[in-house]
């Protein structure tokens, strides 16, 4: 459950089940499309990491799941 403290980044977190891409980093296609399926239930441990800023996405061509910070998720 995300809560004024459980995301303590203030991230612009996406929804699950939003479609989009991930953008703004070289090592990944901004084409493909990928589905928000959940977020960790913590990022670090205390005290350097405070909360939920990632999320774990599927890509829709080859179900390859991975983790990216919140901010580089676009939905489309």
């Amino acid at each position: 459950m995300l809560t004024p403290r459980g995301n303590f980044h203030h991230s612009k977190l996406p929804k699950p089940g939003a479609i989009g891409t991930i953008t703004g980093l070289a090592t990944v296609d901004p084409k493909r499309r990928c589905i928000v399926e959940s977020y960790p239930l913590c990022d670090n441990v205390w005290p350097w990491s405070i909360g939920i800023h990632t999320v774990v996405v599927r890509y829709l061509d080859n179900n390859e799941r991975q983790r990216f910070s919140g901010m580089y998720f676009e939905e489309a």
